[in-house]
């Protein structure tokens, strides 16, 4: 009985309709690296002016932003966010004593 419902059930199972053929995609298809990486496009953003010489930073988008990190503006070159990486410099000749 047992023997007779195997040879069935496997007969049934080779001859249901077509057989589906498992095509695997093109290579590229799965390919995710980025054209540019995060941090080329994040050098394509003008580095952000301010009159003092400390910014605060959380990423500007409210509870989609970072932790609040300050950044100390002084020297001639931009300094970056270690979060999100937008740069900030300080516009010489505008110096605000506190």
């Amino acid at each position: 009985m047992i023997k007779n419902f195997a040879n069935k059930l496997n007969q049934a199972l080779r001859t249901t309709g077509p057989t589906i053929k498992f095509t695997p995609p093109p290579s590229d298809v799965f390919n995710v690296k980025p054209v540019e990486s995060a941090e080329n496009l994040i050098h394509q953003v003008k580095p952000i002016e301010v009159q003092d010489s400390k910014i605060g930073c959380d990423g500007g988008n409210g509870p989609l932003g970072h932790p609040m990190v300050y950044i100390n503006l002084e020297g001639n070159t931009p300094q970056s966010c270690g979060y999100c990486g937008l740069r900030f410099i300080q516009k010489h000749g505008h110096h605000h004593h506190h």
